[in-house]
């Protein structure tokens, strides 16, 4: 009767043991969770970093390239590197899945497009470029051509060159930068005197606000931050 008693006693210790590890499996697992949540919002050019908590090894994967994610320990590094969404898939050990949208918004200098009356470019340069304040720049307005100079009727191109340095900024889209609205055919063009010029075909050239002889343009483009202009209207 001890001997069965004692038996009895080992299996019950045995039982709890297991449910005792399973326990702890399953409150690893809960544990196992992103500092950032389901979610991240950052604006392009940004930097943030991502604490994984949980105590084992894991794997990563982005479903685009619109963010540069890169693991050190428990922590994921994420550089915002262009406007959209990325899904971040972080992988456990275990074979538990967690999974991150990232959104990358416009930049800081996007995004607060003061509307005062100094005509300047954003985003061509590092720095904002007020035109009527750069002593050496030359700015340009003609009337049916494109940024490369061949003759496109209805087309519009602004030029801004740097007269010592020889760089420059050209857009040119099928409008006068009159009249509000979105327009087809922009091109921008960015280069210096050494003939290296890159050129980038716009998603779209959007005139946001004309006052006063000023217009407001936007030339949206994949490859490169938005170019945003408060023109003279000529």
């Amino acid at each position: 009767m001890r001997r069965k008693s004692h038996i009895v006693a080992i299996a019950t210790f045995i039982v709890s043991m297991l449910l005792l590890v399973s326990c702890k499996t399953e409150t690893a697992l809960d544990k196992f969770s992103l500092s950032c949540g389901q979610s991240l919002t950052l604006r392009e050019g940004d930097t943030d970093v991502i604490e994984v908590v949980q105590g084992g090894a894991y794997t990563i994967e982005t479903g685009n390239d619109n963010v540069l994610c890169i693991k050190d320990a428990n922590n994921i590094t994420v550089k915002a590197v262009k406007v959209g969404s990325s899904l971040l898939t972080v992988t456990a050990e275990t074979g538990e899945k967690i999974e991150c949208t990232i959104v990358v918004e416009k930049s800081a200098a996007q995004k607060d497009f003061q509307l005062f009356s100094n005509p300047r470019i954003e985003n061509w340069k590092e720095n904002t470029v007020y035109v009527d304040k750069t002593i050496g720049m030359q700015v340009t307005y003609e009337h049916d051509t494109d940024v490369t100079g061949y003759y496109v009727p209805g087309n519009t191109t602004l030029g801004y060159y740097f007269i010592e340095t020889g760089e420059y900024c050209r857009l040119s889209a099928l409008t006068d930068f009159r009249s509000k609205g979105i327009f087809e055919g922009g091109i921008v063009a960015i280069g210096n005197a050494n003939s290296d010029t890159h050129y980038y075909v716009c998603e779209c050239v959007e005139v946001v606000k004309v006052h006063a002889d000023k217009a407001w343009v936007i030339a949206t483009m994949n490859a490169h931050a938005d170019v945003r202009i408060v023109i003279d209207l000529y």
